[in-house]
């Protein structure tokens, strides 16, 4: 889909696969601007695609559409959810029902991803809950709005840096923080994979950001992690599991949990407690 955003496109649907005869097909429809010009949009979208290494099929096509003030619509459908076990996630706008005891986590709207209506998001978030040991060092890798990392801190986990290199999500995340009141449990800065991973060691990481940028990253986050550490991995399509899993082999990781809403599936993964080719895991 990063495709889609290096052509301009104001936001990515991705709807379910239709069963039938054939291989199974995912429909994305983008949306651009109404003010940008079918042909020089054609072309544009095409190199992009071209270097994500997808072919233009026969399948692709544009279309106007009305507009309807997309995000308002948007905005009126979603509504608070409770998720696995203790969290409450409410969308800015949205009336807070009483929690029931969940921590409750506020998420306001902006150009950033995570609001806890996306599958990878819910998969993730789950996940986290589940596998979340009190005081885990914790790194959220492209934080986005900060769901990921807010929810650590909510659950108990010890220090919590969320990073991202995108200026605008960041921004978002910051006033995320602060409605929140995390702002002194999570450290939150423009940082590259590689950086973040190269500065200390963690327990768990958390990566909600698709299949070829795991991809990219994955031996960044392997030697990220603490012996014994797990990492998150999410925003993955099914078909796109068994090369991020042999990867990870490789790279030392081993599946411990899988949880799949197709088209999507989320992993966790972790690090032999004994591995030499890292340092000890610190006190």
């Amino acid at each position: 889909m990063s495709a889609f955003w290096e052509a301009g496109c104001l936001g990515v649907e991705v709807l379910p696969a239709v069963r039938g005869q054939g291989p199974r097909r995912l429909e994305l429809r983008a949306y651009f601007p109404g003010r940008a010009a079918r042909r020089p949009l054609e072309i544009r979208l095409g190199r992009a695609l071209a270097v994500a290494g997808i072919r233009p099929g026969g399948g692709s096509r544009l279309s106007v559409v009305r507009d309807r003030r997309w995000a308002e619509v948007w905005q009126r459908s979603l509504k608070p959810m409770r998720i696995g076990r203790s969290l409450l996630i409410v969308p800015r706008g949205c009336h807070p029902p009483r929690t029931g005891g969940r921590r409750r986590i506020g998420v306001r709207f902006g150009q950033a991803f995570g609001t806890g209506e996306h599958a990878s998001t819910r998969m993730s978030l789950r996940l986290l809950e589940a596998h979340l040991l009190p005081g885990d060092r914790v790194l959220d890798l492209g934080t986005g709005t900060g769901i990921l990392a807010m929810a650590a801190a909510r659950l108990g986990a010890g220090p919590v840096r969320a990073v991202d290199n995108d200026p605008v999500a960041l921004q978002v995340a910051r006033a995320n923080l602060h409605d929140n009141r995390l702002g002194s449990a999570v450290t939150l800065s423009r940082c590259d994979a590689g950086r973040a991973c190269a500065r200390r060691l963690y327990d768990l990481a958390l990566v909600n950001i698709g299949a070829s940028c795991i991809a990219r990253i994955l031996p960044d986050i392997a030697r990220g992690l603490a012996p014994g550490g797990r990492v998150v991995l999410s925003g993955i399509l099914v078909d796109d599991e068994p090369a991020i899993t042999r990867q990870a082999a490789r790279l030392g990781l081993r599946v411990f949990r899988r949880l799949r809403t197709r088209p999507w599936s989320a992993l966790l993964m972790s690090r032999p407690a004994r591995d030499k080719r890292l340092p000890a895991r610190r006190a």
